[in-house]
């Protein structure tokens, strides 16, 4: 804090490096009320499912599932977190539910945004430097899906905040307790409820954990501190399998699979047609099904051939998610050549403009709340004679150019300094991030990946990326100090 004597009086305020965080969060609120007030809550297809599974719980009748006359079962489609909380805002907010959502989901991704600030400070980054890091977060995917009754955001930010708090252990800015352990896995758990695709997500946190785990004192509480991070997400797994196993008679967490991975599997079979070529209800449904392969055209298709299992064959979701899985990774085993070749398709340059992407972010806003982003910052509204959009094009380039060198920093520099400075306590909490994002891009990616599922990790691709930069500036700095300076004397006795 930093006084000053008026009148008499000592007064207070606080410093430079405190007060511009406080800015930073002021502005942050406002432009998150200022689009809340603008569009109101936004409604995307997948949030009808939440709020008929919310509509369930609230009626009591979510204990029970119809798979005869429902093909797709929204009790059963989803898992029940996000659902829940939906229903405890009904209760709460009455009409005004969906806002009281987007203001829970509002604190929670501030919160996120405030660990990634002091993540970044950790990394020796200076405050403009954290400041941007925080920002690019903070405009990123992350504030489109805040915005929106969906599970993306809740989901991110526990993520986020999990991440933050293993990569503060690990640089021993946090005293070694099992209760952080424990409290990254509770964090782990609430993802895990909003998406069920987290129980496998986790797996890109081992590393992370180990490096955790390993500035504990004694080997028993290595192993306990490791062990608090996972248990409670295999608990939680555990325990809702066997409430399904109870209510529909299969130890599942959901069916999503049966959609999702049909979908994977159709989108594969256009580069190999064999995929399909067998006799089980499954390929003759394929065949039958899946033939446009257009984009956004995949999952209609994918629904259909759900559709004509139930009704012409008999299945029910439980059914039919355990065969498409079991037809999925048989797939990988005979017709590898075209699932990495489907799995290839999600890798584009859509992942270079993740980290800071301003201008995208205010497209996602327009074509999520009013179906038309109007050319926004882009070179054809220019064009067309909307001469006020070239501030905004040239924004967009210049963030598209920093965005790509802060991914590449982030994906080509962390595996340098591993090599260069071996496993300090920096290099260890970079390369957990950096497999945290693979494995959730490679699992991704081999079913179906869009932007908004990246949005768990970017803060980490962010943080580190910038990291990375400051290392690689601070080095070259190093070595044009040491050539530039004097030569030391010599001194030579005289003859």
């Amino acid at each position: 804090m930093a006084t000053e004597e008026i009148g008499g009086r000592t007064v207070s305020w606080p410093s430079r490096p405190t007060a511009l965080p406080l800015l930073g969060v002021v502005i942050l609120l406002a432009l998150k009320l200022s689009a809340l007030l603008a569009f109101g809550p936004t409604m995307m297809p997948d949030s009808a499912g939440y709020i008929g599974y919310a509509d369930a719980i609230i009626a009591g009748s979510f204990r029970h599932v119809d798979l005869d006359g429902e093909v797709i079962p929204v009790v059963l489609a989803r898992p029940i977190g996000y659902p829940a909380i939906i229903a405890a805002a009904k209760i709460v907010a009455g009409g005004d539910w969906p806002w009281a959502i987007v203001l829970l989901q509002f604190a929670a991704s501030m919160c996120a945004t405030g660990m990634v600030y002091r993540l970044a400070r950790m990394l020796r980054l200076g405050v403009w430097a954290a400041l941007g890091v925080a920002a690019a977060q903070a405009t990123s995917m992350q504030f489109v899906v805040d915005q929106a009754v969906l599970s993306d955001g809740l989901c991110a930010s526990a993520m986020t905040i999990a991440a933050c708090i293993a990569s503060a252990i690990v640089l021993r800015r946090e005293p070694p307790r099992l209760g952080r352990s424990l409290g990254i896995g509770t964090l782990i758990v609430v993802a895990f409820l909003m998406r069920d695709v987290i129980e496998f997500i986790a797996i890109g946190f081992i590393p992370m954990a180990a490096a955790a785990a390993m500035t504990e004192r004694s080997g028993l509480r290595k192993c306990a501190a490791f062990a608090l991070v996972f248990l409670p997400l295999i608990l939680a797994q555990r325990g809702y399998s066997e409430w399904n196993r109870a209510r529909v008679g299969a130890g599942i967490v959901t069916t999503v699979s049966q959609w999702t991975l049909f979908d994977a599997l159709g989108n594969a079979s256009q580069y190999d047609p064999t995929i399909f070529s067998g006799s089980a209800p499954i390929d003759a449904t394929g065949r039958r099904v899946f033939k446009s392969f257009e984009i956004g055209d995949e999952l209609s298709e994918a629904f259909e051939a759900n559709n004509i299992l139930h009704r012409e064959y008999g299945w029910s979701a439980v059914r039919i998610a355990h065969e498409i899985s079991v037809a999925y990774l048989r797939a990988w085993q005979h017709h590898p050549l075209a699932m990495a070749r489907h799995m290839l398709i999600s890798f584009s340059e859509m992942q270079l403009h993740q980290a800071v992407r301003p201008t995208e972010t205010v497209r996602d806003m327009l074509l999520w709340n009013t179906g038309s982003d109007d050319d926004f910052a882009r070179e054809r509204a220019v064009r067309d004679g909307n001469w006020w959009m070239i501030p905004a094009v040239i924004v967009h380039r210049l963030a598209e150019t920093i965005s790509v060198g802060i991914f590449a920093a982030f994906v080509l520099i962390t595996p340098l300094r591993l090599v260069r400075d071996g496993l300090t306590a920096e290099t260890r909490a970079c390369a957990g991030l950096l497999f945290s994002y693979l494995v959730l891009v490679v699992l991704y990616a081999a079913v179906h990946l869009e932007p908004r599922y990246l949005v768990p990790v970017v803060a980490g691709s962010i943080v580190v990326g910038a990291a990375n930069l400051a290392w690689l500036l601070a080095r070259y700095r190093g070595r044009m100090g040491a050539s530039s300076a004097p030569a030391t004397p010599v001194d030579h006795p005289s003859g």
